[in-house]
């Protein structure tokens, strides 16, 4: 129904009808500040979201260094037991 009345009207005055919005958007405080706050929001996801990755970083850092130092007392204890456990020659 509503296209058959549009295209009556671009028939008798030759202009496109154009449709206003049911809801305008206004910028009002209250949205400027809800926007501010959603953008505050993000910033602060976005912060909090590099620290915990430089953490895990460290982390995992702390980590490979502390099996690292293991596995060297350990190979130090294997070649300690190994050379007791030889009978030296004494010629």
């Amino acid at each position: 129904m509503l296209m058959i009345i549009t295209s009556i009207l671009f028939q008798i005055t030759g202009k496109k009808v154009s449709k206003a919005p049911k809801i305008q958007r206004l910028a009002t405080p209250l949205t400027l500040q809800k926007k501010l706050t959603r953008i505050a929001e993000k910033k602060k996801r976005i912060t909090k979201a590099k620290a915990e990755a430089e953490y895990q970083k460290l982390l995992a850092m702390r980590l490979k260094e502390q099996r690292e130092r293991g596995c060297e007392s350990l190979a130090k204890r294997r070649s300690k037991l190994s050379a007791a456990s030889k009978p030296s020659v004494v010629a």
